[in-house]
């Protein structure tokens, strides 16, 4: 008997979407900080703030994801008995 296809949440998609963004955000700025030392040019002091801050909400984003997830899941079992 084949299962039938999870449903996923707007909350889930919408937390997914927000952490890929954020990490993603921060890791091209810690990347561009990076080349702009390299090449000898002296970045704003933002770009070294921006993964400080960056890097943290999207943990915390995966976190509630994780959350999320566990929840949906408990409850589709619930359901199944």
């Amino acid at each position: 008997m084949a299962n039938p296809e999870p449903k996923i949440s707007r909350v889930e998609t919408t937390l997914a979407f927000m952490a890929a963004g954020v990490v993603g955000f921060s890791l091209v700025d810690m990347l561009a900080s990076l080349l702009l030392q390299l090449i000898s040019v002296k970045p704003w002091a933002v770009l070294f703030q921006i993964p400080l801050i960056g890097l943290p909400i999207g943990f915390l984003l995966i976190i509630g994801l994780l959350i999320a997830s566990i929840n949906r899941r408990s409850k589709e079992n619930r359901q199944r008995r």
